[in-house]
């Protein structure tokens, strides 16, 4: 696509910041992307976000519900959900893997969890779904299984995945969309540069390291992303998918990750587990019941500048629904704060001082 430019900033060894414009908006990396499933973040307004330069929305769910026939009358989902910032579709991919379904050699068969009906993803039908979306940055549809699945396994799965590829690029035709590859291949390093030689020849704007945050430890991780990275090209966007933890993504900053999504700060969020600084407390405990002091001190949330601890515990054992606002709109600010202290310690050659600061 022609909407679509990166230009690095500053590098610290293979940590980098890179100014990023699509469609005419501009973001830095390294970039965290809340995750807006069906189009929204549960318990929370959007407008709170309107700082986040992107988010990522759902092809298999806004699919389903509430389908495409509505989203084409808003012009795509950007419309519907009011919402003038950048959006990023998945695939269906990871669905694949985390609900019931059946591998097809042209798809996947899914069953609706709605209304028990059966339906196929396939490499088409997701782009389909994602132009009507008109998401800024698609994905491919991808063969994701289990990291410790066999060799044999992994490779069917990137030989599919590079199928499923080479098929959406063809088929891939709207000019404000940009369109990303996913590597595959589990722990294997081998197949890992394979199914990245495999996307490269593809020529994507972006490349997605995906089949990671499944379960692997974060050793395993990091010597998969480490082997992984030299393959993928400098000029283009390198993002990890489904990890959000700040000790998880620092490690793979280092390594020259640019992007993350997840739904861990959310989900914290509705279980009282609060983020300050990459570590995070339990406010259910009974020491925070009378403390006056906002959930960080230096975050710049609304939540921090309008509410103490006691209040929001108050609200989390008593109102529980209430808190969810209130708590996930911390934890996501200050997830995207932290990227942001990240970025400016890149751009100061001070990464390593500023990963010992947040003792992880």
């Amino acid at each position: 696509m022609n909407n679509y430019k990166i230009e690095n900033i500053a590098r610290d060894k293979l940590a980098r910041v890179n100014k990023v414009t699509i469609n005419g908006k501009e973001f830095m990396t390294p970039i965290f992307m809340p995750v807006a499933t069906r189009g929204s973040i549960k318990s929370l307004p959007l407008n709170y976000l309107n700082n986040s330069p992107i988010i990522l929305g759902n092809t298999y769910h806004l699919f389903l519900r509430p389908g495409l026939d509505v989203i084409n009358k808003f012009n795509g989902l950007h419309a519907f959900m009011n919402w003038d910032n950048l959006i990023l579709t998945d695939s269906g991919g990871f669905q694949g893997w985390s609900i019931p379904s059946k591998l097809h050699d042209d798809g996947i068969q899914f069953k609706n969890i709605y209304d028990g009906s059966s339906f196929k993803m396939t490499p088409k039908l997701s782009m389909e779904i994602q132009s009507t979306l008109n998401s800024d940055i698609a994905m491919i549809l991808d063969n994701l299984i289990n990291v410790d699945s066999s060799y044999e396994d992994q490779k069917r799965a990137i030989d599919v995945t590079f199928r499923w590829a080479t098929e959406a690029r063809e088929i891939h035709n709207n000019k404000t969309q940009s369109l990303f590859g996913i590597v595959q291949g589990g722990l294997n390093k081998d197949l890992r540069e394979i199914s990245a030689k495999q996307m490269l020849s593809l020529e994507f704007n972006g490349y997605a390291i995906g089949g990671l945050a499944i379960g692997e430890t974060s050793e395993q991780r990091i010597e998969i992303v480490k082997h992984t990275v030299p393959f993928l090209p400098g000029d283009k966007l390198r993002y990890v998918m489904g990890l959000g933890d700040i000790k998880g993504m620092i490690e793979l900053i280092e390594l020259g990750i640019d992007m993350f999504d997840c739904v861990w700060p959310a989900r914290l969020a509705r279980h009282g587990k609060i983020i300050t600084k990459g570590q995070f407390f339990n406010l259910k405990n009974s020491k925070y019941s009378a403390d006056s002091k906002s959930l960080d001190q230096n975050c710049p949330c609304f939540t921090c500048k309008n509410y103490s601890r006691s209040y929001l515990r108050h609200l989390l054992i008593n109102e529980s629904t209430s808190s969810w606002f209130y708590l996930t709109l911390h934890n996501i600010v200050q997830t995207e704060n932290i990227l942001k202290e990240i970025q400016e310690s890149i751009l100061n050659s001070n990464f390593e001082k500023y990963k010992e600061s947040l003792k992880l």
